[in-house]
């Protein structure tokens, strides 16, 4: 049993990280050498697949069984509707933002953005929900703001409409974040039922902003044709609704610190291999913006540890006496 155990938490984390490069890059990959110009209209496949796959899941298999029989599995209580839309609007934009920012940029510079989520995140907490951090969250703050800045003053092919974009998707990632945290420990729902009906409304939103703003990829009949550009398509959504399940599966078998720990690999590895793959310049700025922006994630993800460590010490130098 243990030798099963370990044989999962190794391939799960191998499986994360493939996954997790392989999504940034497929993704560019067809916007680089299919010239393929609709990256909502590909979110929305994405989100299609995720669907689909959820439903068979929920429906279909023993794990949903844990939830009920029949369409109970997929009921949930009324007034978690609408704060699941409000999640839906944050996710599907915030991924559909990400995939413009790959149109115009690169790999490596869109991860080295996102990875300032922390930052919006607290900004967010702080200010609207009103939750006071420790200092040592606000100190880690400090390489994280420094590295984005180091990133985006050093970008060689730097695009405005893509950093907006991934600026957005940042922001809007951070709002997912926080709305997610709340369904899953304050409203006990599910992580497996979260992602369903998440998805629905999500597809739909998707579905009708391409048709308003990319209605050209339902008449490009060169699209329908080239096999290859939809085989590319076929592996992105494969890997898009592979990453989200092994999300799951990483957290189970190991623990929620070790997915952030991946995090912090995935997005070095990320920057190496896009610049292997597509041959982008980074300049020495940007990579001095890279090693700020993971001090500076693995500072934050450390600082309820560090607090603790602190306060302990601080009690034992007073002494009982004092």
């Amino acid at each position: 049993m243990a030798q099963f155990h370990a044989m999962m938490m190794y391939t799960s984390v191998l499986g994360w990280l493939f996954l997790n490069i392989s999504i940034y890059n497929v993704n560019k990959w067809i916007f680089v050498n299919y010239s393929y110009n609709f990256p909502i209209v590909l979110t929305t496949l994405h989100m299609l697949a995720l669907f689909v796959t959820q439903t068979v899941i929920i429906r279909f298999t023993p794990l949903g069984l844990a939830y009920g029989e029949g369409d109970d599995r997929l009921k949930i209580q009324p007034h978690l509707k609408r704060k699941i839309f409000v999640l839906s609007v944050a996710f599907c934009i915030s991924i559909a933002s990400g995939n413009i920012a790959l149109k115009y940029l690169y790999v490596s510079f869109v991860k080295m953005t996102t990875a300032t989520t922390p930052v919006i995140t607290v900004l967010m907490s702080h200010f609207i929900f009103n939750f006071h951090h420790n200092k040592y969250v606000y100190v880690s703050m400090a390489p994280l703001v420094m590295g984005s800045l180091l990133c985006t003053f050093g970008e060689v092919n730097f695009h405005l409409i893509g950093f907006v974009a991934a600026v957005v998707s940042t922001v809007l990632r951070s709002t997912k974040t926080i709305l997610q945290a709340i369904l899953l420990k304050e409203e006990r729902i599910d992580s497996v039922r979260l992602l369903y009906h998440m998805s629905l409304p999500s597809l739909l939103i998707l579905t009708v902003c391409s048709i308003i703003f990319e209605h050209d990829a339902f008449w490009d009949t060169s699209i329908f044709t080239n096999y290859h550009l939809w085989s590319s398509i076929l592996l992105s959504c494969a890997c898009s609704v592979s990453y989200n399940m092994v999300n799951f599966v990483v957290t189970y078998y190991t623990s929620a610190v070790t997915l952030q720990v991946l995090n912090n690999v995935g997005i070095v590895l990320n920057v190496v291999v896009s610049v292997l793959i597509f041959q982008n310049e980074m300049s020495l700025l940007s990579t001095c913006g890279l090693f700020f922006t993971v001090a500076g994630v693995v500072m934050y993800e450390r600082a309820g540890e560090v607090s603790v460590f602190m306060r302990t010490r601080l009690s034992k130098s007073m002494g009982p006496d004092d």
